[in-house]
């Protein structure tokens, strides 16, 4: 019943978006740095990461200040320890890549300058050996931006995770959440 509901409501925005906004609607890419960490249960004394972000986003009008920016991306997250090994045996690594997906409100202040906020999922996409600790990340992101041009933007945003990103508890860390700062570059064609 849920797959059916989601399906009959992605059809409708899709044929609403169709109808009304198809000739509006511009794509474009994204990319710049993370400025990363881990939040959580005994997670002391770990260096933040400075990592690269990239995404590919759709700006899709609703109004003449208001439209919606669905992106998918990759985003270099966690700290920058490279491992953690357990008591067990396994290996948790902290520094990992996330493909990231959100879809973003984003609200024209003024004609240069605009505000972002809206949810985003990610899974981690990091190489592992078969422990998979990982689980996947729900975010809330919030940001602001200036449009040079038409085409041409700067941006900085602050992504919150409010999920546990660890699939399984172990000893020596319960839960740990994503927090990080973007800075990028946005380009519309």
């Amino acid at each position: 019943m849920k797959k059916i509901i989601l399906s009959i409501a992605l059809l409708s925005c899709v044929s609403f978006v169709n109808g009304q906004f198809l000739e509006d609607i511009s794509y474009g890419f994204r990319l710049g740095l993370n400025y990363s960490t881990l939040s959580g249960d005994n997670i002391e004394d770990v260096d933040d990461r400075i990592g690269m972000h990239v995404n590919f986003f759709a700006d899709i009008p609703i109004s003449d200040r208001f439209s919606l920016q669905p992106e998918i991306g990759i985003s270099s997250l966690g700290v920058n320890e490279e491992e953690l090994r357990l008591e067990n045996g396994d290996i948790v690594q902290f520094k990992t890549n996330w493909l990231q997906v959100g879809v973003l409100g984003n609200i024209n202040i003024t004609k240069q300058l605009f505000a972002l906020v809206g949810p985003q999922v990610g899974v981690n996409i990091t190489e592992r050996d078969n422990n998979d600790y990982y689980n996947y990340d729900v975010a809330g992101v919030i940001g602001i931006g200036y449009m040079f041009n038409e085409n041409l933007g700067i941006d900085a945003r602050y992504g919150y995770g409010f999920s546990n990103i660890f699939d399984r508890e172990f000893a020596e860390i319960e839960e740990a959440n994503n927090r990080w700062f973007q800075l990028g570059v946005s380009y519309k064609m």
